[in-house]
């Protein structure tokens, strides 16, 4: 793989985990843990994906296809086997909601 492919690759796959943290929320620990999900399993989709020789959704020398999609599984994975973040701070009630009737 060249230089571009490499750097576009590493761009999508962080990318993928900052929007996944996104959408599933924790804090820093968990990030990193998103982030170098999607980065090794990133490239290890490619390079299963040329081992397969997919060609859907190629880009330059990156398939794309088998990328994303074992970055989706990484990362879903990655989150189950994590389990529930430990130490979450627990939700405040909102000021100005009105009083509870009893």
């Amino acid at each position: 793989m060249n230089a571009p492919g490499l750097f576009l690759g590493t761009i999508i796959a962080i990318c993928c985990g900052l929007v996944f943290h996104l959408l599933r929320g924790g804090r820093l620990p968990r990030l990193a843990l998103y982030l170098v999900t999607s980065w090794v399993s990133f490239f290890t989709g490619n390079l299963v994906g040329v081992w397969l020789d997919w060609s859907f959704l190629q880009v330059g020398e990156l398939g794309l296809f088998p990328a994303l999609l074992a970055t989706v599984l990484g990362l879903i994975i990655a989150s189950v086997l994590a389990g529930p973040e430990k130490n979450a701070p627990p939700r405040q009630k909102r000021r100005d909601s009105p009083p509870e009737k009893h």
